[in-house]
């Protein structure tokens, strides 16, 4: 093995004399390397529910099903409030913002609103479904009637009108699928137009036409800005605007992840620049480690162009990650080359020296961190799947260019010597070095009888951990999109929607009265749900339509406001509604009467609680229509409920993964059996600590901090494998434990401790971002960094000497 390892060093100190000798043409292919990265387009920031699961995950394919057949599930609620809603000036000024939302905002499905809202009436034997404002402001209209009317419709009340007659809502339906074609070019300036599209597409008339695909968070992005743009000239203080709905939170999220993106790149440069410049004290020691995160950061960013992939709610953690990364890499080569080259060797020798030193162990902690990140990759989750491939591929990148790229800028750049330290002085950062060696090889079973204790603590912990995932509660107190939500909740009684699908397995199923009563019975049962934590504020159904029809051709007798005990009869008011020109059944009921769509509105609140109700409505729908139809819950709102699940599964999953593959490269670097298992006990106690400070903090785990284990444990086995594949040498050379921690304190430890600082900074950085989930992750990563150096220079040194010197004893 120790052959082997020799073999491995030589190779790497050939290499470096080869970089130096050929510095030129290293130089061209790793530029044109990069050039082609970033020849690609900035990636598509997607955080939308069904972006973050794969196009096969059978929850999806539902969803898929579902738009296919009744549209998107998603609505966008402008509410207006104003002293009163019936007054002509503000129907007026609300007709005009209905029509412009009609013709000004793409992709729009349908628009509702108090000028549309759908009126049944009966006028004999006729039957007609008008607008409940056709006509005005033209026409003779008495508004104190239609005023009446309107606080007394049922299908009005928590839908476009709030239940106190205060406030009116617009609510806007997108469409379920684009074809960028029939919405004009004109629509997608200013923005990134191919991104979102299929093109596979078949060629017409010399054009390729575009596959139709579904409403995609490129689209979502066009909505809100042009929605944006239309109202900004509408609030006043008789008309003040609200807007709420999915659609808008996952985009004002989106807006605030591009723009902290940016910052937290500018940021994390400016520590490096910083940290680089006190620890090496040169020009160099700052610009190259430079060139080789920017190289590594945006080759990635391409690649993730080129992929494909898109920025997604994990990915924001992305950039500091990838910084901390290529740090790292390059810092463990500067701080051998640069000692080296003090001591007064060439600059050929002191690359190859440096190179043959900290080679083979660079490569293998970037083999390790890439295999922990790979643990991603086997995600229920496309998006966490999607960062563990694409922040694999960043770690390569980044191994490749340190290695590579490295050497070769430091043959061409001249580097002037520094004096050398008189012998027998040392540095402070050495001497605080050796103190940590001398105090940690002294005291070692109190070391490790001290991290029991924490370890047990810790422990208890992470018992009280609990999951959460609460989009909104990210945003800060003061983002308007806080207030506008709450108030939209309180006024309309929410605005996601649950969606149900009824399948009778039989034409004209949705005829039968029995199938129609329950259907009646459990939509007046879920409106009484309220149990605390979630509540049901609409459930609209065909039964809707069905008792308007049936009261209208009653002389609109609110007495027959209910569902008729005869299918002929039930058969025959559905057809004289389709029959009056209205179209709304084609939302609700399939052609064949066989399926119809249940919607369930709810209120903005935790994904755990969502996911928790989904599932007792799967078991009150099974239950009820248990042998009338068959029962499919889906909707966005459903799929954003799936993603909680399936990331607790996956991180638990991933978690594991990391440490089988970890442990095993740990036990192939150190060579031996024992020393490789006791070393993975300082990359686990740093996680369990920190996870259980979250847990007596009360933080609860969401689809962010889930991911503090993988990353920091890919992230903090680095050092360790630096630390322990140094004093298995020097153990090896001198056969005495201390004397083996402290050259490799005086060796590694430098580079350690400067890497880890760096990794700590660029994680603390997070905590300047806008949303409070990268902010509490940066946090606690940074603080799983800490502790991960003081497990390195404390607790690693005292397992070894513990362990070798009764070997020694022996």
């Amino acid at each position: 093995m120790e052959t082997i390892k020799i073999r491995i060093e030589k190779l790497f100190e050939r290499l470096g004399h080869f970089l130096y000798r050929y510095w030129a043409i290293t130089l061209i292919v790793m530029f044109s390397l990069i050039g082609v990265m970033l020849s690609q387009l900035w990636p598509v920031v997607d955080t939308s529910s069904e972006g973050m699961l794969y196009k096969n995950d059978p929850g999806r394919i539902i969803y898929d099903k579902f738009r296919d057949q009744f549209g998107n599930s998603a609505i966008i609620v402008v509410g207006i409030e104003a002293p009163d809603i019936f007054d002509p000036i503000f129907l007026k000024k609300l007709k005009l913002l209905h029509e412009e939302l009609e013709n000004k905002v793409p992709f729009v499905r349908d628009v509702t609103s108090l000028i549309n809202a759908r009126n049944t009436r009966g006028d004999g034997d006729t039957l007609y479904v008008d607008d409940l404002l056709q006509g005005f402001p033209d026409g003779d209209i008495d508004l104190l009637k239609i005023k009446k009317l309107a606080l007394n419709n049922r299908l009005y009340l928590n839908n476009i009108i709030s239940t106190d007659g205060k406030v009116t809502a617009v609510v806007i339906e997108t469409e379920a699928s684009i074809d960028k074609h029939s919405v004009g070019e004109e629509v997608f300036d200013g923005f990134e137009d191919d991104e979102a599209f299929d093109e596979s597409g078949t060629e017409i008339n010399g054009k390729k036409e575009l596959k139709r695909h579904y409403f995609s968070a490129e689209e979502n992005t066009i909505v809100v800005a042009s929605l944006e743009k239309v109202l900004e000239k509408y609030p006043d203080e008789n008309f003040n605007i609200t807007l709420a709905g999915g659609p808008i939170v996952v985009e004002t999220y989106n807006r605030i992840t591009r723009k902290d993106l940016i910052r937290l790149i500018i940021a994390s440069n400016i520590i490096i620049t910083f940290f680089l410049a006190v620890f090496f004290r040169r020009l160099s020691g700052v610009i190259l480690p430079f060139i080789i995160v920017a190289s590594a950061l945006l080759s990635t960013i391409g690649l993730m162009a080129i992929t494909n992939l898109h920025i997604t709610f994990f990915t924001i953690v992305l950039p500091s990650f990838l910084i901390a990364v290529g740090i790292a890499d390059s810092v463990h080569i500067l701080a051998i080359f640069y000692k080296k080259y003090e001591e007064g060797s060439g600059k050929e020798d002191a690359i190859a020296y440096a190179l043959g030193h900290s080679g083979l162990a660079i490569v293998m902690t970037s083999l390790t961190t890439a295999a922990g990140l790979m643990s991603f990759s086997f995600s229920e989750l496309a998006a966490i799947a999607e960062l563990g491939m694409i922040s694999s591929a960043g770690v390569i990148l980044a191994l490749i260019y340190s290695v590579i790229m490295l050497p070769a800028l430091l043959a061409v750049i001249p580097i002037k010597r520094k004096k050398m330290i008189i012998k027998g002085k040392s540095g402070i950062m050495d001497r605080v070095l050796l103190v940590f060696a001398d105090f940690s090889t002294s005291h070692p079973m109190k070391i490790i009888t001290a991290s029991i204790i924490l370890f047990v603590i810790a422990v208890y912990g992470i018992l009280q951990l609990e999951f959460s995932h609460n989009l909104l509660t990210y945003f800060p107190d003061h983002f308007k999109i806080k207030s506008d939500v709450m108030l939209i909740d309180q006024k309309f009684r929410g605005a996601l929607v649950i969606e149900s699908v009824l399948d009778t397995k039989k034409e004209n199923g949705v005829y039968d009265p029995e199938f129609l009563n329950r259907l009646e019975k459990i939509s007046q049962d879920l409106e009484q749900v309220d149990p605390g934590d979630i509540f049901v504020g609409k459930v609209m159904t065909i039964n809707d339509v069905l008792k308007e029809t049936n009261k209208a051709l009653h002389g609109n007798d609110p007495a027959f406001y209910r569902i008729p005990q005869d299918k002929l009869t039930i058969a025959q008011e559905f057809l004289l509604f389709e029959n009056s020109g209205s179209d709304d059944l084609e939302n609700i009921v399939d052609s064949q009467f066989s399926k119809t769509r249940v919607s369930i509105k709810i209120p903005w609140v935790d994904l755990v609680i969502i996911d928790r109700f989904i599932g007792e409505l799967e078991e009150r729908f099974s239950h009820v229509f248990k042998d009338t139809a068959e029962v499919t819950i889906t909707g966005m709102t459903a799929l954003m409920g799936r993603t909680i699940t399936a990331a607790i599964h996956s991180m638990t999953q991933s978690y594991i993964i990391a440490f089988v593959i970890i442990t095993a490269l740990m036990l192939l670097l150190v060579g031996n059996l024992k020393l490789g298992l006791l070393s993975m006990i300082p990359n686990l106690l740093p996680i369990v600590l920190v996870m259980g400070i979250m847990g007596f903090a009360g933080v609860s785990l969401d689809l962010t901090s889930l991911m503090i284990g993988s990353i920091a444990i890919g992230l903090v086995v680095d050092d360790t494998m630096h630390f322990m594949y140094n004093f298995r040498k020097y153990y090896d050379l001198t056969g005495d434990p201390k004397k083996a921690v402290q050259e490799t304190m005086l060796g590694t430890g430098r580079a350690i401790a400067i890497t880890s600082l760096v990794l700590c900074a660029n994680f603390f950085i997070l905590m300047i971002a806008t949303l409070k989930n990268s902010d509490l992750f940066g946090f606690f990563t940074g603080i799983v960094t800490i502790i991960a150096l003081l497990a390195d220079f404390v607790l690693a040194p005292a397992l070894m000497v513990v362990v070798t010197q009764k070997k020694i004893d022996n």
